[in-house]
């Protein structure tokens, strides 16, 4: 789960991360942090991230306006963190699924897309 700055809680159902090793940094990665070291430095990480991007934006802005570079994003995020402290880490992507929202809130995003459709149909004639 995952509030905006408005308090409304949404949910990721997926986060997607896809990340490598460099070969000449594997022993010294698992010797640190064990065969986990991406739970520690990915996806523990993404979450935070995540949150942090909710608590500083409207739903409107998480479901609409910045979405699609969501991903983006995450991808430099975690990136600044990894390069500093695990170099041994690449990350070649994230890939987010759309959140799910309360269902009454959606029925009114639903209804404000129909009536702005009708008054841009009407506007037309």
């Amino acid at each position: 789960p995952c509030g905006t700055s408005g308090g409304v809680m949404i949910y990721f159902d997926k986060i997607e991360v896809v990340n490598k090793l460099r070969k000449n940094m594997v022993y010294d990665t698992v010797k640190n942090y064990t065969v986990d070291y991406d739970k520690i430095w990915i996806y523990d990480k993404i979450h935070h991230e995540i949150n942090q991007f909710c608590t500083k934006h409207t739903l409107h802005e998480i479901f609409i306006e910045k979405f699609d570079s969501l991903d983006e994003s995450l991808v430099e995020a975690l990136n600044q963190d990894i390069y500093k402290f695990v170099p041994s880490i690449e990350i070649l992507g994230i890939r987010v699924t759309k959140p799910r929202i309360p269902e009454s809130i959606k029925r009114n995003f639903e209804e404000m897309e129909r009536q702005r459709t009708q008054l841009l149909i009407a506007s037309e004639n």
